[in-house]
Order: C-alpha cells, then sequence, then structure tokens
C-alpha cells in the first residue's frame, strides 16, 4: 500500500455548533437570547458566543481519489489547554504550508503520513485543530489506498482487531434536556444526558432533574434497557463550592442517592488552572468517594485533553474513565495513544470530542472506536441528538457490513 499525494487544499466551511467563552458564561455573563451580553475574557474570542469556523480538507492522491478531514475546535475553545477557535483569516496560510509539505509526496502507511504532520510551522494556535482534519483526510487515503475501511487501517497498524459490536453511544442531550433525554431512552442510547452545567441553577436542579430521568425510564425503556446516566459540571460545582472536595461529595451523593439503582458518572465537579491541579482535585475526590463507600464514579476532561495529559491522568487513576477528546488531542495519533494510555492503566476509555464537530469528524470517531474498543463513543455532531445519532449509528452498520465476521473480534 501507497498513498501517492498529488494535491491538498482548505475551503471555508463551519463546524456542528457554535464556540463560546467558557468563564466567561460561568462567572456572570447575562444570557440575551442563544447570545450573552457582555466582552469576553479569554483570548482568541471577539465575543463571548460566536460561530464557529472549520477548514475543510481535500487530499487529491494520485489516482484521482479526493478524501476529506475536517479541521476545527470545541465548543468552550481556549479554556483548559484548548486550541482558541480557529480564523478562516488563517486559512491561505495554512494551506501554503500543507501544500509545500504534502503535495507531491508518497507515505507507506497511515501513521507515517499523520507522524509527519508534527513538526509543522503552522500559525497562531492552529496546530491542533489543522492536524485533526488533515489526519482524518489521511486515515481515508489510507483506507482507500488498502481497499479496506478506516477501521481496518487503524487496527492494522496500530495492533488489535475491529470489534464484532458497537462499545455504546454517550448522548449529549443539552439541546433540550427533556425532549433529547426521552428520544435517548427510546434509542437504548448506553450513556446519557451529558447535561451541560454552566450556571448555579443548572447545579441546583439536578437532583430533581435526576429523579424525572429514572421515572422517564421507567416509562419508556424497554425490557433490559439500564443506562448510565452521566453529568458534566465544566467545573461549575467547584466555582460554586470554592472547590471543597467534602461539600462536593455531599452533594454528588444525593445525587447519585437520587439515581439508584443506576450508576453515576460526573464529568469535571471541581475547577481548576492547571493541568496538576486538575489532576489533584480528582485524586482527592475519588478518594473521598472510597472512603464514603459511594457508586457514582468520575469522567476527566478539562485539562486532560492535550497531547500526551491523557496518560498523566490515567498513569494517576485521577478518574474512573476519561473523555479522550479528540480535536483537542489534534492528531488523530494523539487519541490512539490516549486511548491505549486509558486501557494499560485500567482506566474507561470515552472516545470523545464535541458537539462542535462535523459529520466527516463523526464518522472518522467510529472507526477509531471500533478499532480501539473503546468504552462510549460521543455522539456527534450538533445538540439535537436526532442528526448526530443517524450519521453515527449509520456510519457504525456501513462498517460492520463491510468487515466480513471472521475478521472481527468477539467483543
Amino acid at each position: 500500500m501507497s498513498m501517492d499525494i498529488a494535491e491538498i487544499r482548505l475551503a471555508p466551511g463551519i463546524a456542528g455548533f457554535w464556540v463560546q467563552d467558557q468563564p466567561a458564561v460561568q462567572t456572570g455573563a447575562r444570557r440575551d437570547g442563544f447570545f450573552y451580553d457582555g466582552e469576553p475574557v479569554s483570548p482568541g474570542f471577539r465575543s463571548i458566543k460566536e460561530p464557529s469556523q472549520a477548514y475543510c480538507v481535500m487530499l487529491r492522491l494520485a489516482d484521482g481519489a479526493t478524501l476529506l478531514g475536517d479541521c476545527l475546535t470545541v465548543v468552550d475553545a481556549g479554556y483548559a489547554g484548548r486550541p482558541a477557535p480557529l480564523r478562516h483569516d488563517d486559512m491561505a496560510s495554512v494551506e501554503e504550508v500543507l501544500r509545500a509539505h504534502f503535495v507531491g509526496r508518497r507515505y507507506a502507511s497511515f501513521r507515517e503520513a499523520a507522524a509527519s504532520l508534527d513538526d509543522l510551522a503552522l500559525p497562531g494556535d492552529t496546530l491542533r485543530p489543522v492536524a485533526y482534519g488533515v489526519t482524518q483526510a489521511l486515515l481515508g487515503a489510507a483506507a482507500h489506498a488498502a481497499g479496506a475501511t478506516m477501521a481496518e487501517v487503524i487496527a492494522r497498524e496500530f495492533g488489535g482487531t475491529v470489534a464484532s459490536q458497537w462499545p455504546g453511544f454517550a448522548a449529549v442531550c443539552e439541546g433540550d434536556w427533556y425532549a433529547n433525554v426521552d428520544k435517548a431512552i427510546v434509542r437504548r442510547v448506553a450513556m446519557f444526558p451529558h447535561c451541560g452545567i454552566q450556571k448555579k441553577d443548572d447545579v441546583e436542579r439536578l437532583p430533581d432533574y435526576v429523579a424525572w430521568m429514572l421515572g422517564r425510564v421507567e416509562k419508556l425503556g424497554s425490557s433490559g434497557y439500564k443506562p448510565d446516566l452521566h453529568i458534566d459540571f465544566h467545573s461549575m460545582l467547584g466555582r460554586m463550592l470554592d472547590n471543597d472536595v467534602e461539600q462536593a461529595c455531599d452533594f454528588l451523593a444525593r445525587v447519585a442517592d437520587r439515581a439508584r439503582p443506576y450508576t453515576v458518572y460526573f464529568e469535571d465537579p471541581l475547577l481548576a488552572e492547571t493541568a496538576d491541579q486538575a489532576r489533584e482535585n480528582l485524586v482527592s475526590l475519588r478518594r473521598a468517594f472510597d472512603k464514603r463507600g459511594l457508586s457514582c464514579r468520575l469522567i476527566a476532561d478539562e485539562w486532560a485533553n492535550s497531547p500526551g495529559q491523557v496518560a498523566q491522568f490515567a498513569a494517576d487513576r485521577a478518574a474512573h474513565a476519561i473523555q479522550v477528546k479528540m480535536p483537542d488531542n489534534g492528531n488523530l495519533l494523539n487519541t490512539i495513544r490516549a486511548v491505549r494510555s486509558c486501557q494499560e492503566h485500567g482506566v474507561l476509555p470515552y472516545l470523545g470530542g464535541s458537539v462542535n464537530e462535523t459529520d466527516v469528524s463523526a464518522r472518522v470517531s467510529v472507526h477509531l472506536g471500533l478499532a480501539l474498543d473503546v468504552w462510549r463513543v460521543l455522539v456527534k455532531p450538533g445538540k439535537g441528538l436526532d442528526e448526530g445519532l443517524m450519521i453515527m449509528t449509520n456510519e457504525v452498520a456501513r462498517t460492520l457490513a463491510a468487515i466480513p465476521q471472521a475478521s472481527r473480534g468477539a467483543r
């Protein structure tokens, strides 16, 4: 197999949602309809909530095939070590660098081609989002050259077997906390609601919200369906409680008690200013859980998102699961390494990302999920649930149908 690259181009696009200045939202910005009044506080933002921008990658091979990828950031860009919002202003200079690097080159594998991105000098804070989109296209190119699926390419190059069954979706119900939960239950989604906690009143209504969800599972759920519940605090509980671990445990225990007999995963309850502090916070909180005998669990995301950070959080067993946020890790090689680090240390790998992704990046994440045997995969893009679930469910079905049963693992 070889990939002969004839051309690479970028086109201005949009991602699947919007980007927002999370610290500004959480520290008093007043909502004005879909937007917020006030000035942003994080570098790179022109307003507190603004349209997302993407670079659409078109990679043409010598045989005429064109493969796609999308460069983008997550919703809460520029926070917790994440890249700042992507700007179309930088696209022409990025394309120039990519064309000089790739056009006329031949690669023997996806791994070789993807690794070549690490040393590129790109403007501003664009390396990670650009590497994310370009490696999507390179993975597609490797699959085309091999006459295989992207999942098979990952399994062959990094060791493993494509899973015979899907590991389970994690749904974002933030767009409509109630209607989307009903949809997730009827669709038998493995974990939900991943509602975004950004304000004090979001925290205060959680116990009643959890009790309501249990009633909906009892009414709408089919026999044998037992989903996990997932609450993402985005550090808001720590802001409210001044990071008091015992008070945080008291609150989380009340929520978990309302959720019985279901398991609740709490993502990033406490506030941190650095990755080291975030790791220490989670370690302290996990120890407090163990001391109290709590059945609820922790997911790390904020600060555990840049290349190499997942390995440190996993080694410290700072959380029961880590959301490996694909755009924040940039190059898909970093995502693969992060998932393997979780598995090596007995931490559940949650292949995550953002509602601000696209149909292209969502499909690629399906292939990584199947090839790497992860625990959960985030439903994306958008906050409507239906659209992302359709894109990813259908990609799973097509991929498994394309791979002979004998070539798949016995998951």
